[in-house]
């Protein structure tokens, strides 16, 4: 199980709540949604923020960075929140999605697949479509991408030497596309298992976390978090005298993946969500090949790799490396801007 010891704090509770929509927006609706967070009352020196996991550290401090003061934490039953979200922001549920296919028209199986997350996740459906080999087209795709959720890119034939040369196509799109990009490569649905691939980055596995939360509410997938223990040892070792052994022991270091590994089990268990943890040996293009070799994922959430070139030479790639073997749909989930 993704449990984790949780270090919480009592907090003032409150069961019934009226949200002023002038003080409640100052909140951007990204944070307030991904938290389930609303700003309720002010003072000269701090902001009460309504929240339904208070003792969520990263939370809180997104939200005070958001506000630009010090918040004070009440606990409100989720769905007290849920319901003074959809009053307060009724317009940012709606989901929009671009499905790009240069086949006219879009292959079948991505026609049904995009139409089956229209309906799963109560999302309006776009098309583009550009010639093949038309020149610019990944680059007419980032602007029309921009407005949408999500772009549902079906991958375009390609012969073996470009994709030597140049590489698959959904690597170009992964990298210029400005919004999430779900690589619809052999699309299976429905969708039973969804595989979280995380590597400890603070802050930058958010948007992923949004998007899984979303897929299970709509499907009740099963759901598994892969974190990826890359190859700098001595890092965590400045933090504890040797590697954690297991799950349980992972949860609870004070180290960039235990760190980050408690923020997704909190977000999970905000919404009531279950999964499993799971580790891998090797470098983490083969801890990602185990991981999908021992289980028949449907889909695989990650984050993008860092825009940095240093950082990318630090940490390394995983989404490059597994576009070019994985043989089934990938969402790279990117902040929404």
């Amino acid at each position: 199980m993704l449990a984790m010891a949780n270090h919480r704090h009592e907090y003032l509770q409150l069961d019934y709540l009226v949200a002023e929509s002038g003080l409640a927006r100052l909140l951007p609706a990204p944070l307030a949604l991904r938290y389930r967070a609303l700003p309720v009352a002010r003072d000269e020196t701090r902001i009460t923020v309504a929240m339904a996991d208070p003792g969520d550290e990263v939370a809180c401090r997104e939200i005070a960075a958001a506000l630009g003061t010090e918040i004070y934490p009440v606990q409100v039953e989720p769905s007290v929140i849920d319901s003074l979200l959809a009053q307060v922001w009724p317009n940012e549920t709606s989901l929009r999605f671009l499905v790009y296919h240069q086949n006219n028209p879009a292959p079948n199986e991505v026609q049904a697949y995009a139409r089956y997350l229209e309906g799963a996740l109560h999302a309006q459906l776009n098309y583009f479509q550009t010639k093949p080999d038309q020149p610019g087209s990944v680059s007419d795709l980032a602007t029309a991408a921009c407005g949408h959720d999500l772009v549902v890119f079906a991958e375009p034939d390609q012969s073996l030497v470009k994709r030597l040369l140049v590489g698959p196509p959904g690597c170009q799109a992964a990298e210029r596309i400005p919004t999430s990009v779900l690589l619809a490569r052999q699309p299976r649905w429905p969708i039973e298992k969804i595989l979280l691939v995380t590597r400890g980055q603070e802050g930058v596995d958010d948007q992923a976390i949004d998007w899984l939360i979303r897929l299970v509410q709509a499907t009740n997938a099963a759901v598994t978090v892969l974190g990826i223990v890359l190859p700098m040892a001595a890092v965590y070792q400045r933090a504890v005298t040797h590697l954690p052994e297991g799950p349980t022991g992972w949860l609870t270091t004070d180290t960039p993946l235990g760190r980050q590994l408690a923020h997704i089990s909190n977000r999970l268990q905000n919404w009531h969500i279950e999964g499993v943890l799971r580790f891998r040996e090797g470098t983490p293009e083969q801890q990602i090949r185990r991981e999908v070799a021992y289980d028949n994922y449907d889909l695989i959430v990650l984050a993008p790799d860092p825009r940095d070139w240093w950082l990318r030479r630090l940490i390394g790639e995983l989404v490059d490396p597994l576009l070019h073997w994985i043989d089934r749909p990938v969402l790279i989930a990117k902040p929404a801007r």
